[in-house]
């Protein structure tokens, strides 16, 4: 029967989880056991399934806005039944100290779809101790680390995500037509924000950083969900969909043909061109998602390492208006160094490339990064401080409690500052009180609620799902 593997995951919400799918058949595939535990679903369910399951290993996949949550909720787990902690993700890929933090048995860094199913099968020996990756807390507390392996160089080899482990669990994800994908992994770019940067780094000399499924296992994975639960319309997540020329001419030409339906993918803008476009649209491409994070072509280049010119920005964005695509932008605001005049560029910088919806974050600075180690040079970031809360909640950075208000109330602002030019005369005069914080609070949920998906992904979700989605999206902690 092999081994007893049980994941847990503090809630899920409206956004696809995509890391536990792909762990869970890989340990699957090799004859293990699986469960699923959402912790904030119900606390004395996880503790009854802990109970009767009596897993050999609970696995925990987080980012590091989440560290410090799994950390508590792995502690007080501990309490009901002994296991095995392994955590993997983003955090303690980019932060291997955490294997210090109590309760946590062993962390997995990079990819784990090769590993994890190699720790179980020496489970329990001194062998497993060698396992790639794994950097482990031995009973005499001293710490083993491993080095990295080599990427997974053929992605065709890996069997399809376990979406059913978490559609069992949550119905809004299951009867959602709205589903995603990865058609790839691996990102070329040296954005200081951004982890990739710190991963291909990390993985230098261990294997081709961009890497595609096959057209062929990508189109039979759509069509494996597609077979079970409603698809009418599908996100690509890769950092750099289409990256590969001869790869995008085989999905534009198989695409149309084999799955037919619209799609939304992520560009960078200095890929963009009238070819591209073309395909994008001949495949079915209706949106497309443009991360630009700043108007300021100064914080674009010395400060984010994104070197584009806004008129090559706005270039990108009327080739693919062109085209027919609408487009989705991201940005940033609170990034260090960055004027308030710069953030009124950001806004403007959206209107002249005619965003469809235009979204913004709070910058954070996560470990691993080149920003972080910038922003704590700057005296921006405490040592004692992560450097992160959620994207969508405030800035975690040094800044003087009114600017970080100031913040705070143009971020829930900024898509009806782009939609509407003149809001931004208007806005000062609404004051920034508690109550007038939590009105703009509810009223960026509500605007990101109705309109993301009116314009970005063609109406494809049901109305009752829609409501459902809404009421979540109003009264959750945050926006996920």
């Amino acid at each position: 029967m092999g081994l007893k593997v049980l994941f847990v995951i503090e809630k899920i919400g409206l956004l696809d989880v995509m890391s536990i799918p792909v762990l869970a058949a890989a340990v699957k595939q090799h004859g293990h056991q699986v469960r699923l535990a959402v912790y904030n679903q119900g606390k004395m369910a996880t503790r009854e399934l802990l109970r009767t399951f009596k897993p050999d290993l609970v696995a925990y996949s987080l980012t590091s806005e989440d560290s410090g949550r799994y950390v508590a909720i792995n502690r007080e787990l501990k309490k009901e039944e002994k296991f095995f902690a392994v955590f993997g993700g983003a955090h303690p890929t980019f932060f291997p100290e955490f294997i210090h933090e109590d309760g946590v048995d062993a962390i997995c860094l990079g990819e784990g779809d090769i590993v994890f199913p190699a720790l179980l099968e020496r489970f329990g020996s001194e062998s497993m101790y060698e396992v790639a990756n794994f950097h482990f807390k031995k009973s005499d507390g001293t710490i083993r680390k491993n080095p990295l392996s080599n990427l997974v160089s053929d992605l065709d080899v890996l069997p399809f995500p376990d979406r059913d482990i978490i559609f069992q669990q949550n119905t809004f994800l299951a009867q959602n037509p709205v589903k995603a994908f990865f058609a790839g992994r691996g990102c070329p770019f040296q954005c200081t924000y951004c982890f990739n940067h710190s991963y291909n780094e990390l993985y230098r000399g261990k294997g081709r950083v961009i890497r595609n499924k096959s057209v062929g296992y990508l189109i039979k994975e759509i069509k494996s969900v597609a077979e079970r639960y409603p698809v009418s319309f599908v996100k690509f997540h890769d950092d750099v969909f289409g990256f590969n020329k001869d790869w995008l001419a085989e999905f534009t030409a198989r695409y149309p043909r084999e799955i037919a339906k619209p799609f939304l993918s992520y560009v960078n803008p200095s890929m963009v061109t009238d070819a591209y476009c073309r395909s994008l649209k001949e495949a079915g491409c209706f949106s497309v998602c443009m991360a630009f994070e700043s108007g300021s072509r100064r914080i674009r280049e010395e400060i984010l390492h994104r070197r584009m010119s806004d008129q090559q920005i706005i270039d990108a964005a009327a080739l693919c208006k062109r085209h027919g695509l609408r487009i989705y932008t991201l940005n940033m605001i609170g990034i260090p160094d960055e004027s308030e005049a710069e953030i009124w560029e950001t806004v403007e910088l959206n209107q002249k490339v005619d965003s469809d919806y235009a979204d913004a974050s709070i910058f954070q600075a996560y470990p691993g990064t080149w920003i972080s180690t910038y922003c704590r040079d700057k005296g921006l970031l405490s040592e004692d401080k992560g450097g992160f809360n959620s994207q969508f909640s405030g800035s975690s950075l040094n800044f003087s409690q009114e600017y970080k208000v100031k913040l705070e109330i143009i971020h829930r602002l900024f898509p009806m500052l782009v939609d509407l030019p003149g809001l931004e005369k208007v806005y000062p005069w609404l004051g920034t009180s508690r109550f007038v914080r939590g009105l703009f609070h509810y009223l960026y949920r509500f605007y990101y609620g109705v309109f993301l998906h009116q314009r970005i992904y063609a109406n494809s979700i049901p109305l009752r799902l829609q409501l459902k989605a809404f009421m979540t999206l109003l009264f959750s902690k945050d926006r996920a």
